[in-house]
Formats: structure tokens, C-alpha cells, sequence
């Protein structure tokens, strides 16, 4: 009976350590929170991210507010920030995106308050 524990007990512990090592090579784009926060603007029904540049905003109505909400009201990104990349996160190993979703902090874009971090 203890061999058979044993035995079960490797299986195990070898199964980690491939399952760690192969999810090293793999790689996850984080994606923006719902709770991100985003400038919009009203007139062309737009949002931005907080670090827009300014031709985008100029002479239009602006206001802040989380992403979510910015959906839910009908507005669409900017193409000029996506073209930029502002609304990815980062790229990270399925290793740390694991950590991540046990509440460990791991390098990204926002904080879990929705606050650009860069």
C-alpha cells in the first residue's frame, strides 16, 4: 500500500514540474479590465486611453469614467490607441498569469482598481 502512495506521490510532483516548465513557454496577452479607466469624449462618442494625445480630445467634450460603462453607453475605442497599442496589456508567461489570478501581484498595464500603472 505505501508503494502505491509513493508511486501516485511522483506521478504528481513530476506532473507539476512539466506543467510549470511548459507553461513558461507560453505566453498570454493580459486584457484591459472592466474597471479601467477611460477618457471619452462625447461628440464622436470615442474612448481614450488616459495618456491620449491631445489632437484627439481638442475642442470636444471630455469626461472620465471605467470602461465598462463606456460600452454599455455606446462608446467605441479610438483607432489612433489601438493602432498604439494603449489598450493591451502586457505579455505574459501562463505561469505569471496564473499567480495573477491568485491575487499575487505581477507586473501589468492596471492596478485591480482600474488605474493605468505607466
Amino acid at each position: 500500500m505505501g508503494q502505491k502512495y509513493t508511486i501516485i506521490t511522483v506521478i504528481l510532483v513530476i506532473a507539476v514540474i512539466i506543467g510549470f516548465f511548459l507553461s513558461i513557454y507560453i505566453t498570454v496577452d493580459e486584457t484591459m479590465p472592466s474597471n479601467a479607466v477611460v477618457i471619452v469624449t462625447l461628440e464622436d462618442k470615442f474612448y481614450h486611453s488616459i495618456y491620449f494625445d491631445r489632437p484627439c480630445v481638442a475642442d470636444k467634450t471630455a469626461k472620465s469614467m471605467s470602461l465598462s460603462e463606456a460600452i454599455v453607453n455606446g462608446y467605441v475605442p479610438h483607432i489612433y490607441d489601438q493602432e498604439l497599442g494603449y489598450f493591451k496589456g502586457t505579455r505574459r508567461f501562463y505561469f505569471h498569469h496564473l499567480l495573477s489570478k491568485l491575487g499575487i501581484s505581477i507586473n501589468s498595464r492596471w492596478d485591480k482598481n482600474g488605474n493605468w500603472l505607466w
